[in-house]
């Protein structure tokens, strides 16, 4: 069985990966660890005994114990097999897969600009080299014993996104996860999020050691006739218990586009209402029939619970026919008004019975629209 020495004043004590201890060759008690992330040995009778050491993961993704400077034991490196997992960001360790035994470690988590994740236990920072990566928006973090590739580790968090803009206009998120003693703290995401066109959910993906990541955010995107941005997460659920709470993301954006073709860019909004940077919307432009007009829109669809859904927004603003006969839409645009023209889009023809399909210039010139954007009235 793996085991290592500790020492404590006089007393030397081999502890081993089962949990249990000897002292002197004869068996001694069991031990664990405590709040402060000591070894703590519990003699069959008797008083515990805390012991001073030290953890840190190496270049290996291994965890390692230390005693002052000294390693002692690299709980990797042994013919034992750990499992190391989160429960309210503590980390669970268990040093032998066959075993019951397991022991927690209490530290500060942090994720640095190149997607590792560290973890700070009593004053020491150390880095454990993987990747963020969910199909479901769960904040699951995989890494892999760099001596043994087949042996993967996830510590997962529980929480909820919440979404923010950065000062250069870039949509972000960060993850807001519960602790064990009910307190809160964050990961924040170096990368900005985007839409993924193929399913018009949002996502973050990003390149690390020559591979793609992705996590994808499951939930149901809405855009307002203004140009608002709303996503609102699902809910997520593992074994019955709260993975990721729904929660909705938010960006103020504007049109990008100077034509009604393709699919629909929006310049996401700083705080000073300038544009920052694109999301692109896969659907189509289409014309959508108001109570009171008709009006330029744009449709797109997602995948809702096995269903296609298809939802279309009505642009903010108007159709206007001009005395030359041309017509365009006018509406504002980071606070300006701006004309896109729609020749070729549209077909007129004599008055319409239906008033929303009439046109009427300045000069007071009447035409009906017969077809817009590609659909016919």
């Amino acid at each position: 069985m793996p085991a290592f020495q500790l020492k404590k004043g006089t007393d030397t004590f081999d502890l081993d990966t089962t949990g249990s201890v000897k002292k002197a060759g004869a068996a001694f008690g069991k031990w664990s660890t405590n709040a402060a992330n000591q070894i703590v040995v519990s003699p069959s009778s008797g008083t515990a005994i805390p012991i001073d050491v030290a953890w840190s993961f190496n270049d290996d993704n291994h965890l390692i114990l230390k005693s002052g400077q000294d390693k002692v034991f690299d709980f990797s490196g042994s013919s034992a097999k750990p499992v190391l997992k989160t429960t309210d960001a503590v980390l669970q360790v268990f040093p032998d897969n066959t075993q019951a035994f397991t022991f927690n470690l209490n530290g500060e988590w942090d994720i640095d600009e190149n997607h590792n994740l560290s973890l700070t236990v009593g004053g020491v920072k150390s880095s454990i080299k993987g990747f963020i990566q969910d199909p479901k928006g769960r904040f699951m973090y995989h890494f892999f014993d760099k001596q043994d590739l087949t042996r993967e580790s996830i510590l997962g968090f529980v929480g909820a996104w919440e979404s923010f803009t950065s000062a250069d206009g870039k949509p972000m998120v960060r993850f807001k996860y519960k602790r064990a003693n009910s307190t809160e703290d964050t990961f924040e995401l170096p990368g900005a999020i985007t839409v993924n066109r193929t399913i018009n959910e949002f996502m973050y993906e990003y390149d690390k050691d020559g591979q793609r990541r992705r996590l994808q955010f499951v939930g149901s995107l809405n855009i307002n006739e203004n140009f608002q941005i709303t996503y609102t997460l699902d809910r997520q659920v593992s074994q019955g218990k709260e993975q990721v709470a729904s929660t909705t993301f938010t960006f103020g954006t504007a049109f990008r586009r100077n034509d009604f073709t393709g699919d629909i860019e929006l310049a996401i909004k700083k705080t000073d209402g300038s544009p920052g940077a694109s999301i692109t919307v896969a659907g189509k432009f289409t014309a959508v029939l108001g109570p009171t007009q008709l009006s330029a829109g744009f449709a797109f669809q997602q995948i809702r619970n096995g269903a296609v859904v298809v939802s279309t927004i009505a642009f903010n603003g108007s159709l206007k026919l001009k005395d030359n006969g041309e017509i365009t839409w006018e509406f504002a645009r980071n606070a300006t008004q701006m004309s896109i023209n729609l020749t070729g889009q549209v077909q007129v023809g004599d008055f319409r019975l239906d008033g929303r399909l009439n046109l009427k210039s300045e000069n007071g010139k009447v035409a009906g629209v017969k077809v817009l954007l590609g659909v016919a009235f």
